[in-house]
């Protein structure tokens, strides 16, 4: 049988329990070859089974915890596949077959292997290892949460998110000429604040011309990012260009023709995207679109209020985004301008009464 030999009398059995695991060296404790067969048969079997089973421990509790979040704290899809290549960058960085072997330094080593490459990648995986071994803390998996101790690198410091003018986004959207798929893509972020991937799932049963809306919603591929569907009205211009130049094709509105597949997105324009901002002279990715949609509004006086509900997102993060291009209130002054004035006090001395004859 190979890998059994003899150490003296007594049988030894040397073997590999699972592919790329360490080689196991064992005694069988007998001199009879027979019975030292019939042991490392069951030895082998044994260890093997053991050995593949904490080989995959790292994806199986990587999988029970994605379960568990999306059926408790119901994560998007987008967050549990972020989340997972978190925790597959992280095993495959260790080396870890089972989450207990994952130390604090080998934590602290991988957060900053990421933060030479991009610091917001390492603060957000360090958050969702943190997360994942947090769970198998409460669950009894692991004493301690070797990424509890860990200090996340300091975020980058951002310059102000860029927006176009009105005279750029028109330039824009001048320069699409010909191209309808692209001039819609352009109206949907410019006109509307619609995602990237709203604009590639939106569908013609949300365009209600004739209302002049046009309705975000949930349908059997596309869930919006808030979970929430919400109404956005329709520009006159956005409303009569598609009115004049585009027809309500089934199933979606851009590129019906193609299917999902495993990427993220049913189809991606950002080739063609890149060559018309070439053409326009313009520097700007497509999300910059969605900022100008809102930032426009801000400046114009639009309550952040409407912004909000129309983007999609809270007041408090449109507040703290856009906040800063709110125009001169002149409401500032009213109470002012409304105020009786108090009457000037008489500066004239009190005339002092002449003295009566006695």
């Amino acid at each position: 049988m190979e890998g059994l030999y003899q150490r003296g009398k007594v049988w030894w059995l040397r073997f590999t329990p699972a592919p790329g695991a360490a080689q196991h060296r064992q005694s069988l404790e007998t001199q009879d070859e027979a019975v030292a067969i019939v042991k490392a048969r069951e030895v082998q079997q044994r260890a093997s089974t053991q050995m593949r089973a904490q080989m995959q421990e790292c994806p199986a509790e990587r999988d029970r915890y994605l379960a568990v979040m999306h059926r408790e704290r119901e994560l998007t899809e987008s967050t549990l596949k972020f989340r997972k290549a978190a925790i597959n960058h992280l095993v495959k960085f260790t080396q870890a077959t089972t989450p207990r072997q994952i130390t604090p330094r080998q934590v602290s080593a991988w957060v900053d292997a990421l933060k030479k490459q991009n610091p917001e990648t390492a603060i957000n995986y360090l958050s969702v290892a943190q997360s994942w071994f947090s769970w198998l803390q409460q669950g009894f998996k692991i004493n301690s949460n070797p990424a509890s101790q860990v200090k996340p690198p300091k975020k980058p410091t951002k310059g102000r998110k860029q927006f176009l003018r009105p005279e750029e986004a028109r330039k824009l959207i001048t320069a699409a000429t010909g191209d309808r798929d692209l001039t819609f893509a352009l109206y949907c972020a410019l006109h509307a604040g619609l995602r990237r991937k709203e604009v590639i799932e939106a569908r013609p049963s949300w365009f209600d011309l004739d209302a002049g809306l046009l309705h975000v919603q949930a349908t059997p591929t596309f869930v919006p990012k808030d979970k929430d569907n919400r109404t956005i009205p329709l520009t006159k211009e956005f409303r009569e260009w598609l009115r004049k130049n585009y027809t309500m094709q089934e199933p979606f509105m851009l590129s019906p023709e193609r299917t999902h597949g495993k990427s993220p997105y049913r189809y991606n324009f950002g080739r063609i995207y890149e060559r018309l901002l070439e053409r326009a002279g313009l520097s700007a990715n497509f999300h910059d679109l969605r900022r100008t949609f809102a930032s426009l509004h801000v400046s114009k006086g639009t309550s952040v209020y409407k912004v909000a509900q129309w983007l999609g997102d809270g007041v408090v993060v449109v507040q703290r985004t856009y906040g800063h291009l709110l125009p001169q209130d002149d409401q500032i002054n009213d109470i002012w301008e409304t105020t009786p004035q108090p009457a000037a006090p008489d500066t004239k001395p009190e005339s002092t009464p002449s003295p009566q004859p006695s």
